[in-house]
């Protein structure tokens, strides 16, 4: 039942962002759809969360699996229909959308940092939502993938990843008229992330906030972060946290054998060796 209401309130946000004319990119990113912001950014910071081991097959079957087809066609077939004078038929095509897109947005998401690449020429997460949402908006209601011998999730993955290949390559012939300082800058912030990916997810978080400045990102209070951030920081108190922070700065300092390293694969690993 908590599953079903949560999914309603997205489904109801999805649809009173959809009817004010705000695309899904824009409405994960804004503070009057709250419901949308949280599981937007849950779901990426789940992607490194370590898998019990209980659950380790099942994430390596689903991480190797290339989905179910008659799944696929049924989301599709959510998001491609909808009756807006009918509201239920809106809710579920509102919420299939939603579903449709953070699909491809966390697989490309690992595609896009499963090495320093990306990040190197300049990319950012908010470059993977965008060229994501791009692909399902262009490619959602495109005849051809409601073939039932169509995998359509499949189809729309391997047109973002030629459109984040493309933007890769786009970006790195702009860096060529750059100084030299500024491709260091964006390698050392390449290298940083890259370590950060590396670690239990609360240090990560914790680490990336404190090392904001040379990230080029804003500081944030840790009430506020971890209000922000539920699924790496819920429940650990202020002097917990800064512990960490202090820890994980020590650790940074030396070799990767002390780092703050998950102990168990999560679903980032898995689905990048995939």
């Amino acid at each position: 039942m908590e599953l079903q209401s949560e999914l309603d309130v997205l489904a109801d946000e999805a649809l009173r962002a959809r009817r004010q004319g705000l695309s899904l990119l824009a409405a994960v990113r804004d503070p009057r759809f709250p419901a949308l912001q949280g599981f937007h950014q849950g779901l990426r910071d789940a992607l490194f969360l370590e898998i019990p081991e209980e659950l380790e097959p099942w994430a390596r079957l689903a991480a190797n699996g290339s989905g179910n087809p008659p799944l696929q066609h049924m989301l599709f077939d959510f998001a491609r229909g909808g009756d807006e004078d009918d509201r239920r038929s809106a809710l579920q095509a509102a919420l299939a959308e939603l579903l449709v897109f953070e699909a491809i947005r966390l697989r490309l998401f690992v595609t896009a940092f499963r090495g320093e690449e990306f990040e190197v020429v300049g990319g950012e997460e908010s470059d993977v939502d965008a060229i994501a949402y791009t692909e399902v908006a262009t490619l959602l209601h495109r005849p051809e993938l409601a073939d039932p011998e169509v995998r359509p999730l499949t189809v729309l993955l391997a047109s973002a990843s030629v459109s984040l290949a493309r933007d890769a390559q786009s970006r790195a012939e702009e860096l060529r008229d750059t100084g030299e300082d500024t491709r260091e800058e964006l390698r050392m912030r390449a290298r940083l992330r890259a370590a950060l990916r590396e670690l239990r997810l609360p240090e990560a978080v914790l680490l990336e906030n404190a090392l904001a400045a040379l990230l080029g990102e804003e500081r944030r209070e840790l009430t506020e972060l971890q209000a922000e951030r539920p699924v790496a920081l819920d429940g650990m108190t202020r002097q917990a946290m800064d512990q960490r922070v202090s820890r994980g700065r020590r650790a940074l300092a030396h070799p990767r054998s002390t780092w703050p390293r998950r102990r168990r694969p999560a679903l980032f690993d898995l689905l990048q060796r995939a």
